[in-house]
């Protein structure tokens, strides 16, 4: 599909600027052909080469307004080329989109230790999304533990979208057209939550008797009714210049508060438009086309008019326009007047509308993934009793080197995992976790088959020591593990950990992590820990109705090792650390 949408495009775009050529020098003839009969108008003086001329310079504005228009289509058309070129570059690895990095916290509970932000992250790997607020809700999402109903709701928007092709691709282009930053984001709650600023009344009278006495006096002037009627023309003109001299001020500080948004709200239109004229059966995305419904019309419309308002209030820049419309009747105040209409009527739906963009970015982005992925399964809501997964592999692996595992935490609830260095012990935590974490999101997931229930996940596995607060890396572990114990005694928690309380000795850590598996046990809690101390494995042994132990395997064979990677029942056999050393010439 990719690569057929490249060559569609291709073609169109060699037809549009074929067009665009063709515009362009048609609007350079008109204009030459219409200052040349203007010319020849004032030469010989004859009124049918001028009416010439008007026509002339009518077609070249015309002509001007469909160049415009080609070029937006030139650019809607490039960029749809360009995000099927990008997934097609993403699926052969030569590729990588926006990381996230600036969504990073290792404070956060399992985002950090489960990479999903940064290089190489989950995030990078899904993210489709091009405007600001888009791509916060999709970090959001990705750390958040939503009720089973919003996962369900989720599963069914986001197949929907990854079948939906079309609008999907529509949506994405015109959202990479916007490409809006935080700062312009911002601006529009900003001003959407600012005070309204009603003129005076005397401001209001001017603007009202000052444009009409000028209109009579200018009428006066072309009808030669009164010889003081030019003298009162510029007299009246010049006072609505003042006029609005005295408001500008509140233009100005309205502009201010809008910051330039005008082309933001442009865009943002047409992908509510998109979304709003786009029949949909699931149950989430007909809600946030509800909310872009309101008593007195639909959201794009509103929005049109709305970035409309700015961009003429924007016009105060130009000279010409702040000399001769507000000189005549003061433009710009009946624009901030019909700017503040607009804000009592819409200000406390305007932030709502925005937010659904962002909403339906992250969903989309999660479709866009799940049709890049038609293998993977959506995983089935359960009790949270019932959590496993049946050849779970790991979606940063590349197909060809992913290895599938099973495991199942219904009868037995917590696992102990043990393997020597290198077998895949950090791998198989993270692939269980990220995605639990896609699971929660609504995306399916690459198994044959899987039971989740969203449970409060917490994570131990790459905390650092920080020089900054003075703390030690086995303290900043021993306040993850708070961390966890407190919110077990709260409520059910899945957890994963690996290879704790790395920073002190051997017997405190082997009696440590003994005593935390035993509180976690007590507290009922599900998940899985990775340990290299095998004495730790007897823990199992003493709870066999909630705890078993699971192994990775290597073998050594000659002057090699053998990883294959598969997870299977009970306590590690072989170790590989010394053997490792002696390779490298360490030992």
């Amino acid at each position: 599909m990719y690569q057929e949408t490249i060559g569609e495009q291709q073609l169109l775009l060699q037809k549009l600027f074929r067009r665009k050529n063709l515009l362009s020098w048609l609007r350079l003839l008109l204009l030459l052909a219409s200052v040349y009969f203007f010319y020849l108008m004032m030469y010989q003086k004859q009124e049918t080469l001028g009416i010439a001329a008007c026509l002339l310079f009518v077609l070249f504005l015309f002509t001007v307004n469909l160049h415009v228009k080609v070029q937006a289509r030139i650019r809607y058309h490039e960029t749809l080329k360009q995000i099927n070129e990008r997934e097609m570059s993403f699926l052969k690895g030569e590729y990588r989109f926006d990381a996230g990095s600036e969504f990073l916290n290792p404070h956060h509970a399992f985002s950090y230790d489960l990479d999903l932000f940064g290089a190489n992250s989950i995030f990078q790997f899904v993210n489709r999304t091009g405007t600001w607020l888009g791509k916060r809700k999709l970090a959001s999402d990705l750390q958040e533990i939503p009720q089973p109903e919003t996962v369900l709701k989720r599963q069914e928007a986001i197949a929907e979208l990854a079948a939906a092709t079309v609008f999907r691709q529509h949506f994405q282009t015109l959202a990479h057209l916007a490409d809006t930053t935080e700062k312009e984001d911002m601006a529009i709650k900003r001003w959407a939550e600012s005070e309204l600023e009603e003129p005076s009344v005397i401001f209001r009278i001017s603007a009202v008797i000052f444009p009409i006495l000028f209109l009579l006096s200018l009428c006066a002037m072309i009808f030669d009714l009164h010889v003081l009627s030019g003298k009162l023309t510029a007299f009246f003109f010049s006072v609505n210049l003042l006029c609005f001299g005295m408001f500008s001020k509140n233009v100005m500080r309205e502009i201010g508060k809008g910051d330039k948004i005008g082309n933001s709200l442009q865009q943002y239109a047409g992908m509510i438009r998109a979304f709003e004229q786009t029949s949909f059966t699931s149950a989430l995305l007909q809600n946030l086309q509800a909310r872009l419904k309101s008593e007195t019309g639909s959201a794009h419309t509103a929005l049109e008019e709305l970035s409309s308002h700015f961009e003429k209030l924007n016009t105060v820049a130009n000279i010409f326009v702040l000399v001769l419309f507000n000189g005549t009747f003061q433009y710009h105040f009946w624009i901030h007047g019909k700017l503040l209409q607009w804000k009592k009527k819409y200000r406390q739906n305007l932030w709502h509308w925005i937010s659904a963009i962002g909403e339906l970015e992250a969903l989309n982005s999660m479709a866009n993934f799940a049709y890049n992925n038609p293998s993977y399964r959506y995983p089935q809501l359960s009790n949270q009793q019932h959590i496993s997964f049946t050849d779970l592999g790991h979606p940063l692996i590349s197909a060809q080197k992913r290895v599938r595992n099973s495991i199942d935490f219904s009868d037995k609830r917590f696992v102990i995992l043990t393997g020597s260095n290198m077998s895949g012990k950090s791998t198989f935590l993270r692939t269980v976790g990220i995605n639990m974490v896609l699971s929660y999101c609504g995306a399916p997931i690459d198994c044959s088959d899987a039971y989740v229930y969203p449970l409060p996940l917490m994570v131990s596995m790459r905390l650092t020591d920080s020089l900054s607060d003075s703390e030690s890396f086995f303290y900043a572990e021993v306040k993850r593990l708070k961390e966890i114990v407190s919110e077990a005694e709260k409520q059910p928690v899945f957890v994963l950990l690996d290879e704790i309380l790395k920073g002190t000795n051997s017997d405190d850590k082997k009696t440590g992590t003994v005593g935390v598996i035993e509180k976690l046990h007590k507290l009922g809690v599900t998940g899985m820990i990775a340990t290299h101390d095998l004495e730790v494995c007897r823990t199992a042994e003493e709870h066999r109705e909630s705890m078993t132990n699971k192994r990775f395997e290597v073998e050594i064979s000659g002057d090699e090792l053998h990883f294959d990677y598969k997870l299977k029942e009970g306590v590690c056999e072989n170790k590989n650390a010394t053997f490792i050393m002696k390779k490298m010439g360490i030992i």
